[in-house]
């Protein structure tokens, strides 16, 4: 029983580490900001919360299959729209499709 308290006291502090870091972080940690190749202004970059995304999902739902474990992926709407990286599951059917623009190109 003592164990239980002690592991949901940690588990608070560290959910309230997480929450005091995040805006020195720049977000919430784990969310990405893709950054847009060229000048365009329009769309804004694709924002991602991945967090939202784990609440629901397990890592390996989208790793290594989707997205390999590297910072170096920027995934484009022309594969999105072929059912590849996001477009996988945002196909209007398991979530909302790629097409619903403003849910991802967020201007901060």
């Amino acid at each position: 029983m003592e164990c239980q308290g002690r592991a949901g006291v940690i588990a608070i502090v560290l959910l309230s580490l997480v929450a005091l870091c995040a805006p020195v972080w720049g977000g919430t940690l784990g969310d990405v900001v893709y950054s847009r190749q060229g000048e365009m202004d329009e769309p804004a970059p694709a924002y991602f919360p991945h967090w939202v995304h784990r609440i629901k999902y397990k890592c390996y739902a989208c790793h290594d299959d989707l997205f390999p474990m590297r910072r170096d992926v920027n995934p484009t709407m022309a594969a999105m729209t072929k059912g590849e990286s996001c477009g996988a599951c945002h196909n209007g059917t398991v979530a909302f499709g790629v097409d619903t623009c403003h849910r991802c190109h967020i201007r901060q």
